[in-house]
Formats: structure tokens, sequence, C-alpha cells
């Protein structure tokens, strides 16, 4: 049996967008992201896949629009014809404002739609997949931390964090334990959740909740019955545990800049029937996507450079900005920074998919970061020790500004005596 494991697909989004799609008609960050979802439909269509378990966040907004609706749904019907299995857990991104009302993704069981599951509640589920063989799925969508505060008793109004954590955790451990007792052996059974786990490493510079969520071990998660654990949440791609495998698939595209070095993609797990609990599985792996680069350049132009351009360019490396989100930042002068705005380098900028900023960190700034002065100095020997920062400035000129600025402190001084 061969299942595919992705999550956080947050179509919505749109920052660092360049306009709309001519194509498409869509927003082009729009389109990047459905670009990638794309690369996924078609592995698992060219590939055979049993299953697809999408671990939450299909939109960026917990009420999409049409559009997005649209091109979501449009991508699960293709897979969905080829009577591949598709399970969804709600996110957090996915769940209404207000509680009783509907969440993003519970337009597909109104619908009737054959092969799709949506998992909405902690509880194992049982699913047919397109060999005809079924599987076990024991979801956990997205509980809100103010629910499960409501179902706990005698809880201090001086509780720390830590212990409010704990007493969460064990709720959710007791739901999950009375779950457990219904695994059939005889079938494969995987947990798929939309949650926060402690170890678990961000990338993204964009503000998460994480800070506040209610966080699980990783060891939580390592029980005989599960032959893997498919998470979302984390938008960083991560293996938690290795047996059974504990991951993070990550984010299909890239949020920001955080994200740059991070490699996205989904992952496939091959599971062999035939064998007894907790030994099926026989191999997963991470099948990279296309997502758009992030490139961020830090260039650094000594102030006695004769041609700024030349370092511009050759950093800048055309091949690699091509049809990326690009960041720069010049340290060095006014004068070197104009350099910019030379034709040659304007033309390599111009490959870029989206230039987001070119900025200017002044050398003299970035020295005066680094000056120590002791509080102990006077203010004409503070002053003195301020200016040997300066190397381009020759010993007459420091003279005389140093002779100028005595004047000045002479001048304040006998202005309050």
């Amino acid at each position: 049996m061969k299942i595919i494991h992705f999550s956080d697909l947050h179509i919505g989004y749109t920052r660092y967008s360049k306009g709309i799609d001519l194509e498409t008609g869509l927003d082009n960050r729009i389109v990047d992201f459905l670009n990638t979802f794309d690369e996924l439909v078609n592995y698992a269509l060219q590939e055979n896949v049993d299953l697809v378990i999408f671990a939450g966040d299909a939109y960026k907004d917990r009420n999409p629009s049409q559009t997005h609706q649209k091109e979501f749904a449009k991508r699960l019907l293709k897979l969905t014809k080829a009577n591949i299995s598709v399970a969804l857990i709600v996110g957090n991104h996915d769940m209404p404002g207000n509680k009783g009302r509907a969440t993003a993704l519970d337009i597909f069981p109104t619908m009737n739609l054959d092969n799709i599951t949506v998992i909405d509640k902690l509880q194992l589920y049982e699913l047919n997949t397109k060999s005809g063989n079924p599987i076990q799925i024991l979801g956990m969508p997205w509980i809100r931390k103010g629910s499960l505060i409501s179902r706990l008793s005698n809880i201090k109004k001086d509780i720390t964090i830590e212990d409010l954590n704990k007493q969460i955790i064990q709720t959710l451990d007791n739901s999950l334990e009375k779950e457990l007792a219904k695994v059939n052996k005889s079938i494969p059974c995987i947990f798929s959740g939309h949650l926060t786990v402690m170890e678990a490493k961000t990338s993204t510079e964009t503000l998460m909740s994480i800070g506040a969520d209610y966080m699980f071990p990783a060891q939580f998660f390592a029980r005989p019955e599960f032959e893997y654990v498919a998470l979302g949440h984390v938008h960083k791609d991560q293996i938690l545990i290795e047996s059974p495998p504990v991951i993070y698939s990550g984010s299909l595209e890239r949020i920001d800049f955080g994200e740059k070095d991070d490699i996205k993609g989904f992952y496939v797990i091959e599971i062999e029937l035939e064998k007894s609990q907790g030994n099926r599985l026989v191999s997963y792996k991470k099948i990279q996507v296309s997502a758009r680069n992030f490139k961020e350049y830090i260039i650094n132009i000594p102030k006695d450079t004769e041609f700024p351009v030349n370092i511009i360019e050759k950093e800048l490396n055309s091949n690699e900005i091509k049809d990326s989100i690009a960041r720069i930042t010049i340290e060095s002068t006014r004068e070197h920074y104009e350099s910019i705005n030379d034709p040659k380098i304007k033309s390599i900028l111009s490959k870029a998919k989206y230039l987001v900023s070119t900025e200017l960190q002044l050398i003299s700034e970035k020295k005066i970061n680094d000056i120590q002065i002791s509080e102990n100095l006077g203010i004409v020997d503070s002053f003195e020790k301020y200016l040997e920062n300066f190397k381009e400035i020759n010993d007459q000129k420091r003279k005389r500004l140093l002779d100028f600025g005595k004047e000045i402190i002479n001048e304040y001084e006998n202005e309050n005596e």
C-alpha cells in the first residue's frame, strides 16, 4: 500500500505577489501554491498511490473565497476520480471563528463525495483505499485550547503554564487510549494530527501561535499500534522520532524568507499489509517539489572600492536570482549603494520574480554599533576614541575635527558653569 502525507497548503496566501497570472486569472503567488499541489496530485496519479493524507490547513484564512475552495476541490476530485482515497484533517486555519459554525472543510461531507473523509474529531476512522484494502487512521484535528481547558476540573487559579499543559495532554491521552482500544490489529493504523510537538523546530518569519499552543512530547506518539505518524502545523519538514516515524511533512510552498533554506515537498510511505502490527512499514521518503526560491543577498562593499558595480554583479549571480523572490541589503556608503541603479544591475534584478526590497546599511552606522566606550572616559577622550574607528579619516582631518569638538565642549561647559 502506497500513501502520501502532506500538510499546510495555505491556499490564498498572497504576500510577495506581483499581480495577476494572465493564464489563470489568479494571484500569481496563489498559483505558486497550487503548482506545488499539482506536482503532488500528478505524482499520486502516476505512481498509483492508494491514499492521500492531508494533515491540515488547506487555506490561509478560515473563510476562504469560493475561488480558493474551487481550486482545492478541483485537485481533490482528480484524486478521487482515480479512486484514490483522501483523508483531510481539520487544521487551525480551517476552524471557524466561532464555535458551532462549519469548518472550511465541512463542505465535502455535505457533497457526499466518495473517497473523501474529513477528520474533525479525535477518533479512529477506517477508510477503504484504491487497492481495496482498508486502513485505520487515528485522527486528531486542531482542538481549541479553550475547549480543552473547559473539560478540566479543579484548575487552580495560580496554575503554571507547564502544569496546565500537562493536564491538557493527560486529557487527550485518556481520549486517545479509548480510541486505541478499538484498533483492529489485522489492519494497518496510522496516526495523523494537526498539532504542536515541543521538540519541533520552526523556520518561518511569520508570527505563529506555537508559544501559546499546548504541546505534546514527541514520545507521546511512540505507540506500537502506529505504523507511521503524519503531522501538520509546523512548516519545517522534520523527522522527530524514527520508530515509529513521527514526521512533520512541512508546507508545500515557502511562506517567507525564514523558510528560504527549507526543502519543500511531501512524504511517500509504503506499507506491507501481510506483516504484523508495528512491522508493516517498508519505507518512507521525501519527494521534493519545485517551490518558489527565496534569495537573500547581503553584499558588503568596502568604502575604498573603485568598481562597486562589479561586486554587486558577482554577488547577485544572475542564474540564482532568476524567478526568485529576492531581498537585498548592501553594506556600504550611500555613493556605492547608488550602483544598484546601474543598468547592468537593473538587468539582473529584472530576472527576479519579485524584488521585495533593496536596503542600505551604512558602514559608518554598522561601526557605531560596535564601538565600546568606557563610562570612565571624559567627553573629549570619548570623542577621540570615536574618531579612531573611522580609518578613512586622515590624521590632519582627525585633528581638525577633534579641535572643533573641543571648542564646542569648552563653549558648552563655560555656558553652564
